[in-house]
């Protein structure tokens, strides 16, 4: 359980860090143009990543993650020692992929607008913004999930500013 834990934080944290590169290379757009919007001085922002996306494309980026769990589960459960096919690799597949995904994609969306909405919560990565949404779905409490993501998001910040100031951006 716990190698594929880190096997998703690592896909989903890399992924995260592409995101967040990849707004910071693009053109201004109106929102990064506005000062209140602007997280830092560059204006990126996870929020902003995902806030300027269009409905298709963030269904997209479900369908993907949903795809690399599907993968890694797969993966992970015909590659069990004891593994001999048939209905335990299928209820071990079944869960793996319903920690991770399974939910309705239009409802994980939402949360995730909701979630992206407090600025507060700007620099929440994109894989964590994820997660705490299908939780909420779920019906889980996320409220001190989100503190911790918070803090988590506000070290990448200082982190990313200081590789900044380092190579003169």
């Amino acid at each position: 359980m716990s190698k594929k834990a880190l096997v998703l934080a690592a896909l989903l944290v890399s992924m995260s860090f592409s995101v967040l590169a990849d707004a910071a290379s693009k053109h201004p757009t109106p929102v990064q143009a506005q000062p209140q919007a602007a997280v830092g001085s560059s204006g990126a922002s996870f929020a902003h990543s995902w806030t300027v996306y269009s409905d298709k494309e963030k269904r997209s980026f479900l369908f993907g993650l949903a795809t690399a769990v599907r993968l890694m589960c797969t993966d992970l459960s015909t590659r069990q020692k004891d593994a001999q096919g048939g209905p335990g690799v299928e209820q071990i597949f079944r869960d793996c992929f319903n920690a991770y995904a399974g939910m309705d994609p239009d409802a994980v969306v939402s949360a995730m607008n909701a979630l992206y909405a407090d600025p507060k919560n700007a620099m929440i990565p994109t894989d964590g913004a994820y997660m705490i949404s299908l939780m909420k779905v779920r019906g889980d409490k996320v409220d001190e999930i989100i503190v911790q993501a918070r803090k988590y998001g506000e070290g990448l910040k200082k982190e990313i500013d200081q590789q900044r100031q380092k190579s003169g951006q």
